[in-house]
């Protein structure tokens, strides 16, 4: 059941949405649902449904968002947060459970939903300023901060249908963030136009925050939710897993998607072919102690560990290992002969070891891209994409992809009056400062 409530009945503690045992499912209902209803029919007592029953989107969903909260909501596709969004705009209603929706809701879940392409560009926001239940007085005097909004030229006064599907959605995101609303459900629309037009659209978002509005954020862009969202909730397999802050709930997903990958790596591993030249038992990641690690903590020394068969004797065998992150982009390369392994002849099992004592990483997930060469010839005897999956945690302020302190300073400025050699030794000063960071 979804309840929809007026601005004015909002309850004492500031409720903005609560969602109490919320299931959704699906398509036809499945075969132990058959079998309950036709064992009611003939008065036999049946054993209760699974609810493991794979059909579920949503299983048993309880929460409780305040109002003026951003939340972003993360987790692997078909973990239910689309769903979740949609039920949440009434666009369809929950199998089982309550919903409660205390405000003005505005989905921001298809941008494109209700542009008629015959229409103008203009004519389109009047359409769906008119959806939205606005006035026409409302809809003409936003017209002018949604055209310049939007950046659409004279091209706003041309039919839909000669839209590119950038510029679609420019319309549609333009309408959306102009129109005034209690709560906001946005899915997955951040990335809509160019990088200008992005920075336009994250800004907006900002100042629709310090009104007081409520905004629940679907994303696979981590640093997007970082940024808006201070509250975060993991959801997967249907179910909420995991709430805290946005940091807490993006570590918590990426340790999640860790896990998954290296049981699917391991499964590769095992219906890989070995080949003659080199052969690929296992690989791990160990700790000054020698301790097995799947997650590195960002400022402490690492190792990486294969176990390797080298099928033939190699002049001058060559090892490299990179290190990508989630948004694969190489973050780290060495390659063993420029780091001063040489042995000449190599041939049979071995363990090799890569040590980094200079643990530099910032937080996220990483994934180790391994490869054997013949440093001779240069031929590529063995290459593997995604060797190992493993997560750096780092403290909560820490962003970007390389970790590490700075020394600060502040200088006084120095009044115009100064001398010149004064000003000199000032200058001087500040280009040793620069050399030492």
């Amino acid at each position: 059941m979804i309840r929809q409530l007026s601005s004015s009945s909002r309850s004492s503690d500031d409720t903005a949405i609560e969602i109490d045992g919320l299931w959704k499912r699906y398509g036809l209902p499945s075969l132990a649902v058959f079998r309950k209803t036709w064992g009611r029919l003939r008065n036999e007592k049946l054993s209760h449904i699974s609810e493991n029953d794979r059909s579920w989107a949503l299983r048993d969903l309880n929460a409780v968002i305040r109002r003026g909260e951003t939340v972003g909501i993360v987790g692997r596709n078909g973990a239910g947060k689309s769903t979740l969004l949609k039920i949440l705009a009434g666009v369809c209603s929950p199998t089982r459970g309550r919903v409660e929706v205390h405000g003005r809701v505005f989905p921001m879940i298809e941008l494109n939903a209700g542009l008629n392409k015959e229409l103008t560009g203009r004519e389109n926001v009047r359409l769906l300023g008119a959806i939205m239940g606005l006035t026409r007085r409302d809809i003409q005097s936003r017209l002018p901060e949604i055209e310049d909004f939007t950046d659409l030229g004279e091209w706003f006064d041309r039919p839909v249908r000669t839209y590119s599907s950038g510029m679609l959605a420019r319309l549609g995101f333009g309408v959306a963030v102009n129109v005034e609303s209690d709560i906001i459900l946005v899915d997955e629309t951040f990335a809509v136009g160019d990088l200008k037009f992005q920075n336009k659209s994250l800004e907006r978002m900002k100042q629709i925050q310090q009104v007081g509005a409520t905004l629940i954020l679907v994303s696979h862009s981590l640093d997007t939710l970082q940024f808006m969202a201070r509250r975060g909730i993991l959801m997967d397999n249907g179910r909420i897993v995991a709430e805290g802050s946005s940091l807490e709930a993006i570590n918590a997903y990426e340790k999640l998607v860790f896990c998954v990958e290296n049981e699917q790596m391991e499964l590769r591993a095992r219906s890989r072919i070995s080949t003659e030249e080199v052969n690929i038992y296992s690989a791990r990641l160990y700790t000054e102690d020698g301790q097995t690690i799947n997650e590195v903590t960002s400022g402490r020394p690492f190792g990486i560990e294969v176990d390797l068969h080298l099928g033939r004797p190699l002049q001058l065998p060559m090892f490299s290992v990179g290190m990508h992150n989630d948004d694969g982009v190489l973050c780290k390369w060495n390659i063993s002969l420029e780091d001063g392994l040489s042995v000449p002849g190599s041939c049979g099992r071995f363990l090799l070891r890569a040590w980094y004592p200079e643990n530099n990483l910032g937080n996220g997930m990483y994934e180790i891209h391994f490869a054997t060469r013949d440093g001779a010839s240069f031929e590529t005897l063995e290459r593997i994409a995604g060797l190992l999956t493993f997560f750096v945690k780092g403290s909560e302020q820490s962003k970007g992809i390389v970790a590490g302190r700075c020394q600060w300073e502040m200088i006084p400025h120095k009044p115009a009056s100064a001398s010149s050699e004064d000003i000199h030794n000032h200058s001087s000063n500040s280009q040793r400062q620069a050399a030492y960071q």
